[in-house]
């Protein structure tokens, strides 16, 4: 039987001690990508100009979490209402847009706006694009954002 016996060298011995070799580098090349896994949820907020910045985070459980000048009046988002965003998300046409844009005559005071779903953000400086304030809104609806 070729590679269980010792005329053309020990091939299923050679297999065997090679084994936990590879099987570490698997488990090595895994734990990276799993440390960077993509982004999951919902993601919004202000940043720049002169005014303080936030950001709400929506997790895919509907757990929300805030960071920055900024109040919301749930800490919970429904199924119902994630389906909702993502519905929203869609309509927009939210993987599409630019990841950044300016809007012309904005003075440099203003501050920008962000949007994250998933992995993609988009950021806005004024306020020109319809489809992304649509879904900004519907965001900040969801939240019951109260931003002062």
């Amino acid at each position: 039987m070729v590679g269980l016996t010792r005329e053309g060298g020990d091939r299923l011995g050679t297999m065997r001690r090679a084994l936990p070799l590879v099987a570490l580098l698997a488990l090595a090349a895994v734990l990276p990508a799993a440390a960077a896994s993509p982004q999951t949820g919902f993601a919004f907020g202000r940043l720049g100009g002169n005014i303080r910045p936030y950001s709400v985070l929506i997790a895919n459980s509907g757990v929300v979490h805030i960071y920055g000048a900024v109040k919301v009046g749930r800490t919970r988002v429904t199924p119902i209402q994630l389906a909702a965003l993502n519905r929203v998300a869609t309509e927009t046409q939210f993987t599409i847009l630019p990841a950044t844009m300016n809007c012309h005559a904005t003075l440099p005071d203003i501050a920008s706006t962000f949007i994250r779903v998933g992995a993609r953000t988009v950021r806005v400086h004024g306020g020109c694009v319809p489809r992304y304030e649509r879904l900004l809104k519907a965001l900040k609806a969801a939240v019951r954002v109260s931003d002062g």
